[in-house]
């Protein structure tokens, strides 16, 4: 069982889990408690900065099935800067679940493992090298979670802005234990099977060593939108929202080249399932709603191993080694591609330098289906109709040949410490080499057609768009479908560190520690994509994707002291220096100040400087060009034009890459708070926050950002590409159309994010009813304001990303109350968001809100049979579905609700049967 001191828990954390076991700094003096699997925060524990602990019976009690799902129980977690794993469907973000501390992303959240780094997951596609898929660490191998909810630029380096989550694994294990879980939902789909061992050996005092290995494997399965009411369709006639495509099957057509006079020959009967009747819009045409079609959770399976060994050399000294391997695999499935004009081709598309693909050298070049009337399937009677003779004609086409996207991403996640550790000439130590990857590679199963192949055969008159082909022609839809390797990720970690610490003199009010460290550091990042993606022929992937071979060395050395000023008065002051190689230097400095004084009372406070080097993708990401990933609308130009093909809920043209000009971010981070234990049984704490960051280094401005309303447009005008008016522009008084949105990275302004953290235990008296605990830890948000290019600033407190989904709720809660009596405990948990400013709606563009979102669990546990544990529980107890959001649909494929707000599953139910012989 961990032991800690008095002094800083973030020392504790820099140091790793192993200096639990040596001298702290001022031991002599300072009393030593235990606080890991204590019901009860003592104010011994407490620190100058706040820390929450999750303890691993903690963990077992919420029921999670991942650590993205055990991460929801922390009210400092922000739905908004982070991804889940049901979140990325259509978004190629490689399956990654990342977690962001009080909003400010995963980016600038620091994840590490025993106090040291993990790899990057290396998603640089979009602009981001840097987060830690979360997922990737095995529930079975956590013995705890400490989540440091300040600012530690000063002991980790760049990237602690936010604040650190470090997953403490088990350790010093001896025995075996066997666990078995199978959970389903009551509603169907995503049900789950996992099992895990762990096996260990030796005893480090008496045999001078011990072995221990944990074993896991987890196999989840799939849930789609048509599995649940609230996300089979993206039409939602009261909030005036909809998230359907003019892209069909049976396709719509119209005059080529100019695109007016949008019709459906099948209309108003649409046939499915490729296409329906949509009462937002004109029964002349038919409508594509992609909502039953779309992954919400992902098949996934994931495999891990996990192994630590320890050697005794001397009695003070001893060597240690950690061995890791993870693999996960997960499934994505979503609605088949669609085919038009209204999508743009790289220009290093082959088919760019050939009509009807690019008209002009200076058009745009497009994926155009260009019937004529030589073709047996023209409409000609239809087009003699509606349009006076047999033009050509655009068809706005969905790929129901080449059936739905569906790809496999595959994660592996290699990991290896080595080490010596101990006490020698009065210090305490510990070195270590330290190797960390992250490998990931995305397969492509099927449904993502060559444009050089497909395109042809669309435009040889051939093929029927409004309904089956020849069967020589549908083999040829189904045989255009690129498959294979798309892309191969590679983000390596390798570091050398150091660190020592001792008391160097005793004062009057107590002793004198100091502590030193240094790190060489080398990060690299290599992403290979396969031929065809880098021209930007496989479609489905919005754009093309360039090679990036880049590594880098970083250096640094820090100090820290703690002082005692007076009696039940100390002050701790850090400074660490950093050097990044192609950056620079920086220096960021923190100051803590921790006075007592009375037992039952602690107040503390901290201010720092943090420093956030641009990542190597960040910098060097080549520009290429791609789509918006889900329907937007031009606010200047929908509600004039009503088109569903160029400006209303459809997908426009954006530029995306690195910028080698880009600035370090910097931040100022501050907290004061105070921790109350009037009885042992009750503990209240509560603490403010805040941090001013400059320099927000951001991938762009995301184009559901620009697009918010006519304001935002106006705001971002700069970043808005436009054709020149048509006559009919000029006589409505509107723009041309949206030709791109540069969203390449930028340094764009402050933030200033503030609020309160709340953290309250209650340990009720025992009696013959048993014992109840009853726990809760909340956030609230007083501000999350972001500059604007004008100097002006936007709240963003209760108003969801207009990037991802996600909000920055004003309120935030996890509450529990635990029972025990003998062997049976009972656990019930609510984890509740308060609502929050949805985005406009499609249609109506009216303004609405979105609910607040209480969920509830129980779990029971017996353990009355020796060395047995069985367990019962219910996620979402009473299943309740999530809120109706916009975000759905217009900002993810998803629809009816925020992916990164709420989980779809509803209610789950789960067994779990433990064996445990030491």
């Amino acid at each position: 069982m961990l032991k800690r001191t008095k002094l800083c828990t973030s020392l504790v954390i820099a140091f790793g889990s192993g200096i639990a076991a040596m001298p702290a700094m001022a031991q002599q003096t300072l009393e030593r408690v235990e606080i890991t699997g204590s019901s009860i925060k003592r104010i011994d524990a407490e620190t100058a900065l706040p820390v929450q602990v999750i303890t691993r019976e903690q963990i077992q009690k919420t029921g999670a099935t991942n650590v993205e799902q055990l991460l929801q129980t922390v009210s400092s977690m922000s739905s908004s800067g982070g991804l889940t794993a049901a979140s990325t469907s259509g978004a190629t973000t490689g399956g990654i679940s990342s977690i962001s501390l009080h909003g400010l992303t995963s980016i600038r959240t620091l994840v590490l493992i025993n106090g040291r780094r993990i790899a990057p997951y290396g998603i640089g596609f979009v602009g981001d090298s840097v987060s830690v898929d979360v997922n990737s660490i095995p529930l079975s191998a956590i013995e705890r979670v400490e989540v440091l909810k300040d600012g530690a630029s000063a002991i980790y380096g760049s990237d602690a802005i936010a604040g650190v989550i470090n997953f403490i694994l088990r350790q010093d294990f001896t025995g075996i234990e066997i666990t078995g879980e199978y959970g389903d939902t009551t509603q169907g789909g995503a049900n789950l099977k996992r099992a895990s061992g762990t096996f260990g050996f030796g005893n480090l005092a008496a045999d001078r060593f011990n072995l221990m290995l944990v074993a896991s494997y987890q196999k989840e399965g799939s849930l789609f939108g048509r599995d649940r009411s609230f996300s089979k369709s993206g039409i939602n006639l009261d909030a005036g929202n909809d998230a359907t495509s003019g892209n069909t099957f049976p396709g719509n057509i119209a005059l080529f080249p100019t695109g007016s006079k949008t019709r459906n020959p099948t209309a108003p009967n649409c046939p499915g399932p490729y296409a329906v009747n949509d009462p937002n819009f004109p029964p002349t045409r038919c409508r594509f709603d992609p909502s039953p079609y779309v992954t919400l959770i992902p098949a996934s399976d994931r495999t891990s191993l996990f192994a630590t060994g320890k050697f005794a050399i001397t009695a003070d000294i001893q060597a240690y080694a950690e061995a890791s391997y993870n693999e996960n695999k997960s499934r994505t499935i979503i609605q088949p591609v669609p085919l038009s004009d209204q999508f743009a081709l790289p220009l290093s598309n082959p088919l760019c330098s050939q009509f009807p693909y690019n008209a002009s050298a200076s058009g745009p070049c497009q994926a155009v289906f260009r019937l004529t009337s030589a073709s047996q399937y023209y409409p000609t009677a239809y087009a003699l109709a509606q349009y006076g003779g047999a033009p050509d004609l655009l068809v706005r086409y969905r790929s129901e040949g080449s059936g739905p996207r569906d790809l496999t991403d595959i994660a592996q996640a290699p990991r290896f410490v080595a080490g010596i550790k101990g006490t020698a000439i009065g210090w305490d130590f510990d070195a270590a080499y330290l190797y960390t990857e992250s490998k990931v590679r995305e397969q492509v199963n099927s449904g993502f057609p060559a444009y050089t192949t497909i395109l042809p055969l669309l435009n040889s008159g051939t093929v029927n768009p409004f309904g089956p082909s020849a069967p020589d022609v549908e083999a040829q839809l189904a045989g255009s479908s690129f498959k294979g390797d798309a892309f191969k990720i590679r983000s390596q970690l390798q570091s050398v560190a150091a660190r020592a610490s001792r008391d160097v003199m005793q004062l009057s009010a107590g002793p004198l520690g100091v502590a030193f460290g240094a790190e060489a550091r080398k990060e690299k990042f290599d992403f290979n994509a396969n031929p065809t993606i880098k021209t930007g022929d496989i479609s489905g992937y919005g754009g093309n994707f360039l090679d990036t071979d880049k590594s880098r060395n970083v250096e640094a050395i820090f100090g820290e002291v703690n002082v005692p000023i007076i009696k039940n008065l100390e002050a701790n002051v850090a400074a660490r220096y950093d050097h990044y190689q192609g950056v620079g230097n920086s220096f960021t400095p923190k100051g803590g100040l921790r006075w007592q004084p009375a037992p039952e009372m602690l107040f503390r406070t901290s201010w720092g400087r943090g420093f956030r080097a641009p990542s190597l993708q960040d910098l060097y990401l080549p520009n290429t060009t791609g789509v918006t990933p889900a329907g937007l609308s031009d606010p200047l130009r929908c509600p004039t034009t009503k088109d569903g093909t160029i400006d209303c809920t459809t997908q426009f043209n954006v530029t995306f890459g690195g910028n080698a000009q880009l600035k370090p971010e910097k931040s100022r981070n501050f907290t004061l708070g105070a921790v109350l234990e009037p009885t042992n049984a009750v503990s209240v704490g509560i603490d403010y926050f805040r941090v001013d960051l400059s320099d927000t280094i951001t991938n762009g401005v995301n184009a559901g950002t620009i697009l918010t309303d006519k304001a935002s447009v106006a705001r971002y005008a700069g970043l808005i590409t436009r054709a020149a008016p048509s006559p009919a522009d000029i006589a409505a008084m509107i723009p041309g159309k949206i030709l791109n949105i540069d969203q390449t990275n930028l340094n764009l302004g402050v933030s200033k994010v503030a609020g309160f953290e709340l953290d309250v235990k209650w340990r009720l008296p025992a009696s013959d009813y048993g014992k109840f605990i009853l726990a809760a830890n909340g956030t609230y948000f007083t501000r999350f304001d972001t500059s604007n290019p004008d100097g002006s600033f936007s709240g963003g407190v209760d108003q969801v990303n207009n990037a991802t989904g996600g909000v920055v709720p004003r309120f935030r809660s996890y509450s529990s109350v635990d029972w025990t009596l003998g062997p049976w405990n009972v656990n019930v948990g609510q984890t509740f968001q308060k609502g929050y400013t949805d985005i406009p709606s499609s249609f109506s563009g009216a303004t609405r809100d979105v609910s607040s979102y209480a969920i509830y669990d129980v779990q029971g546990t017996y353990t009355g049979f020796k060395s047995w544990s069985l367990t019962l529980g219910a996620r979402n107890v009473f299943n309740r579905d999530p809120p109706y959001s916009n975000v759905g649909g217009q900002v993810q494929f998803q629809a009816g609700y925020d992916a990164q707000y709420a989980d779809p599953r509803g209610r789950f139910l789960y067994g779990r049967v433990t064996y445990s012989f030491q």
